[in-house]
């Protein structure tokens, strides 16, 4: 294809968002639930009827380093810091300990009924623990949610990405490069990736915005809105890259110290409300762009390998799933309210089917070397399960939320 086709292709990918967003605007399930089953129908058309179509497949790098910047920086800085500081220390526990339970609750019943090997399994288990609530985001804007319990979902998924990301990392190291993974140093490799994320990302933030305002540019259409983002970018690069350390945390602690600074800048040199609303367009512009491009090819994958699914494999992955979900959020919600955080039985409801599993899952898996054996058939089974979540996850929790009272003290 020239330059000229791609373009072309990229605009009638563009209005196919569009009337996507305009005909399915009333359905019960989110948007990116359609563009996920659209992009599935795209993927079995260019590899089984028309072969001539554009090639559509998941790139890991293009997701880390160009989608999940984007999609951090926008869920952190919707945060409302009141009430994500009064669930920091639960949402801490289920993104850590919680990650860690699933993981190994999860490889159980895998390790009986397959002939994966264990070291494997932890493996797969522990990257499918990521959450990614967006769709249930967009289903928390059409019912009356407390926004407690919006933090709460919010910020174990923020949190538990950069938990993923680090166990993946510590257990990429003993199954594909086979060194031995001893407990103290993994405990000691974690606290270190996230203090220095913390620290790298503070001090990116506060960079940004002591530059913004020596420029004086809080007030222009231009600069205003693009620093940010340049600096969210930087700053995930230069964690991910350079420093080998986690680019979510990082990006995380840029755009809260951000948050807080700009909260703390005489109103004289802040810009007035209209601007401010031109700046959260811009930013939730690029963030719902980012969430379409990215579920599309999401589906184009799964559409393209219909045929080489395990569906034994999926089953049971998909029972252990949802079991070592269960597992996690009333295991530990029994033991919040021992520690005096009540979280009541219908916010674990939520909490439970707000478990989602997205694009970060499968860019993990994607980054395993080509010939590791068990690469492909994580691929698929990880599609299907974010697929299946995705989908169904969200038709019970819109069913339970136009039922349930959620207005109960947390």
């Amino acid at each position: 294809m020239g330059v000229e086709s791609h373009l072309v292709f990229v605009c009638i990918f563009l209005i196919g968002l569009c009337a996507t967003s305009h005909y399915f605007r009333k359905s019960p399930l989110p948007i990116v639930c359609w563009i996920v089953l659209f992009g599935i129908i795209y993927g079995f058309l260019q590899e089984h009827l028309i072969t001539q179509l554009p090639r559509i497949f998941l790139n890991p790098d293009v997701i880390l380093y160009l989608i999940l910047p984007v999609l951090i920086f926008d869920s952190t800085r919707k945060l409302r810091l009141k009430e994500a500081e009064a669930v920091v220390w639960p949402a801490t526990v289920l993104a850590t300990l919680g990650i860690l339970v699933s993981m190994f609750v999860m490889a159980m019943p895998l390790l009986v009924f397959t002939k994966i090997p264990g070291m494997d399994l932890l493996l797969f288990c522990g990257i499918m623990s990521a959450t990614d609530p967006v769709a249930v985001s967009a289903i928390f804007r059409v019912f009356p949610v407390p926004e407690k319990l919006k933090m709460l979902v919010e910020g174990e998924s923020l949190l538990n990405d950069g938990t993923t990301v680090i166990l993946f990392s510590l257990l990429y190291t003993r199954v594909i490069e086979g060194h031995d993974l001893i407990f103290a140093d993994g405990v000691m490799q974690f606290v270190l990736s996230v203090s220095a994320a913390l620290l790298l990302g503070v001090t990116a933030g506060a960079g940004c915005v002591l530059l913004m305002r020596s420029w004086r540019a809080l007030k222009d259409h231009f600069i205003a809105p693009l620093l940010p983002l340049i600096a969210v970018y930087l700053v995930f690069c230069a964690a991910q890259g350079g420093f080998d350390v986690s680019g979510v945390i990082a990006v995380m602690a840029a755009t809260l110290t951000m948050e807080r600074m700009v909260r703390k800048i005489p109103r004289a040199e802040m810009p007035n409300h209209m601007d401010t609303r031109f700046y959260k367009g811009f930013w939730d512009f690029l963030s719902e762009l980012a969430n379409s491009i990215l579920f599309f090819i999401l589906g184009a994958e799964i559409g393209s390998h219909t045929d080489a699914f395990q569906w034994s494999l999926i089953l049971i992955s998909l029972v252990a799933l949802l079991f070592s979900r269960s597992v996690v959020i009333y295991g530990f919600g029994v033991l919040f309210s021992v520690f005096r955080f009540r979280l009541p039985l219908s916010w674990m409801h939520v909490l439970n089917l707000g478990g989602l599993k997205g694009a970060l899952s499968v860019a993990l898996i994607l980054m395993l070397p080509v010939d590791y054996r068990f690469r492909n058939v994580f691929l698929h089974t990880a599609l299907v399960l974010s697929i299946f979540t995705l989908v169904v996850n969200i038709l019970v929790v819109r069913g339970y939320l136009k039922k349930a009272d959620l207005n109960v003290a947390g």
